[in-house]
């Protein structure tokens, strides 16, 4: 499909961040690439191109990602909407969890 993507090396994402690799993966989730790719207009191909960083999204792909974004209530900050967060790191999200369940305990005890 013409113009669907931008070829780019890798080290050019750090300026262009709205579409990383990370964030279209998160976003297409447990869909396979051709079902996201279908959802967005795009073949399969594209998709994993993005995914491994050989390409990125150009203006209207971009917006197509936004769109489905939107619609399944990911926000710009990357959090589910909810209670839930998306956390990349499994360590730092033990941290958080941890300390999340620290304050729930102590809360807990302090009013008893």
């Amino acid at each position: 499909m013409k113009g669907e993507e931008h070829v780019v090396n890798r080290a050019e994402y750090s300026h262009h961040p709205n579409w990383t690799p990370d964030r279209i993966r998160q976003l297409r989730g447990k869909r396979t690439q051709e079902q996201f790719g279908k959802l967005i207009q795009v073949l399969k191909n594209t998709v994993w191109r993005w995914e491994a960083g050989y390409a990125r999204p150009d203006a209207e792909r971009s917006q197509r990602l936004a769109a489905l974004a939107k619609r399944e209530g990911f926000h710009q900050d990357w959090k589910l909407a909810g209670s839930a967060v998306l956390l990349g790191d499994l360590e730092e999200g033990s941290k958080l969890l941890a300390w999340h369940f620290k304050l729930r305990v102590s809360r807990t005890r302090s009013r008893r």
